[in-house]
């Protein structure tokens, strides 16, 4: 008896220990796998102010703080930007490359933000995107660019009338006491009525309300129109757009190139290693009449890895990302309409181009980010110089300098009828 209880607890050991084994044979991969595509650290995050009143405040600690250079950002810190002129940026490092945002988000007018956590995926095999979250207790004009670079974003929002999450792309909010709103330019936005706990997804242009009553009614801009085709890169670029190199300074340098890439993003790619300017782009034509129109609005996103000329070189017409617009006025004659971009600061440089057409002030972008630029109405910065819009003939987007590294993901030239 003694015996055969012996051999029993000896099988139920047995048993136990081949149990054991198999869990663990399955599990520790299984656990292993998870924490490799599970598991997050903190990215390091600075506010970089650009313009206007931009105060800071970190949790217990003080009072508010105006703020003129950058700052580190700390969770729970409440970011104030106090002037309708004022605008700031918020970027999203890997500790170990301070230099290259893998994130950024661009804050305009009159906002007040808390910003609470900033996480990224621990290993580089890990799908899951860059995750950021802001607390936003008010804002008039509150525009949202989201961008991820290598590695997708998404953007969760708490207002207090609900909460939202944002997916790459552009976005404008308008936040109080009462009411939320929100307008998607570009991207997905994921937005729950808190009466009903349901839930929706706006689309690019795009937008609805949430108040007290919970979600309001989806509205799609009226009026608008983009004047170009394959704006987003997803085909090819022919027939629609055309790649070209310009005003080449040395016969034997680089001729540069323009080429298309990405998976499920597609971007263009300017890349020029040489001495001596260049300009090399893509072009659309339009030809369109639009005497029409109400507004004219460009967006665009971009961004600026290289360029061996600080700010947009001595003329300041040499920027790594430039826009152009050939626009015809009442009486048929050509003009010119440009902004460029620049990542790489310098004295003796200046950002204003006097002799370009209108003068502009070329804009410095965050090096090595996605950076989303919507233009002012052109149509009134057109009147005061007395220039009545007919059409649009064409459009360029190109880099142009010595040496440089930019891209561009998407353009629109959007008019309200």
């Amino acid at each position: 008896m003694i015996q055969k209880k012996r051999e029993t607890i000896a099988w139920i050991i047995m048993l136990l220990s081949l149990i054991t084994c198999i869990m663990l044979a399955i599990g520790t991969p299984l656990g292993i796998r998870w924490y490799i595509f599970n598991a997050t650290r903190p990215l390091q995050v600075a506010l970089q102010p650009r313009a206007g009143i931009v105060t800071f405040h970190e949790k217990r600690r003080g009072l508010p703080t105006l703020i003129d250079t950058v700052q580190d950002v700390l969770p729970q810190s409440r970011i104030t930007l106090a002037s309708d002129d004022a605008e700031a940026l918020l970027l999203f490092y890997f500790q170990e490359q301070p230099d290259t945002p893998v994130s950024a988000l661009q804050l305009y007018g009159e906002t007040d933000i808390t910003f609470i956590s900033a996480r990224t995926p621990r290993f580089d095999s890990s799908t899951i995107p860059h995750l950021i979250s802001l607390q936003v207790n008010a804002g008039k004009k509150l525009r949202i660019s989201v961008g991820g670079g290598d590695r997708s974003a998404t953007l969760h929002l708490e207002t207090p009338k609900g909460d939202f999450t944002l997916g790459e792309g552009s976005y404008t909010l308008a936040v109080d006491a009462e009411r939320t709103e929100i307008t998607v330019t570009r991207g997905q936005a994921h937005v729950t009525d808190p009466l009903k706990n349901e839930s929706l997804v706006l689309t690019d242009f795009q937008s609805t309300a949430l108040t007290a009553e919970g979600l309001g009614e989806i509205l799609t801009t009226d009026g608008q129109n983009d004047l170009l085709r394959n704006g987003n890169f997803d085909q090819e670029l022919s027939p629609y757009w055309e790649a070209y190199t310009r005003a080449k300074e040395f016969v034997n340098e680089s001729e540069g190139s323009v080429h298309r890439t990405g998976n499920t993003r597609k971007i263009i790619v300017f890349e020029r290693n040489g001495v001596g300017h260049i300009e090399t782009g893509i072009t659309q034509v339009i030809n369109e009449n639009i005497s029409w129109a109400k507004s004219l609005r460009v967006t665009i996103n971009l961004k600026v890895d290289q360029q061996s000329i600080p700010i947009c070189g001595a003329p300041a017409t040499e920027c790594p990302v430039m826009i152009r617009i050939t626009y015809a006025d009442s009486k048929g004659d050509l003009h010119e309409w440009l902004q460029g971009f620049y990542a790489v600061e310098g004295s003796g440089y200046s950002d204003v181009c006097t002799i370009c057409e209108g003068r502009p002030q070329h804009i410095l972008v965050p090096r090595a980010a996605w950076y989303t630029y919507t233009s002012p109405d052109l149509l009134p910065l057109f009147l005061e110089r007395g220039i009545e819009l007919s059409g649009i003939a064409s459009v360029d987007v190109y880099a142009s300098g010595h040496s440089f590294l930019s891209s561009v993901d998407e353009i629109a030239v959007l008019v309200e009828e």
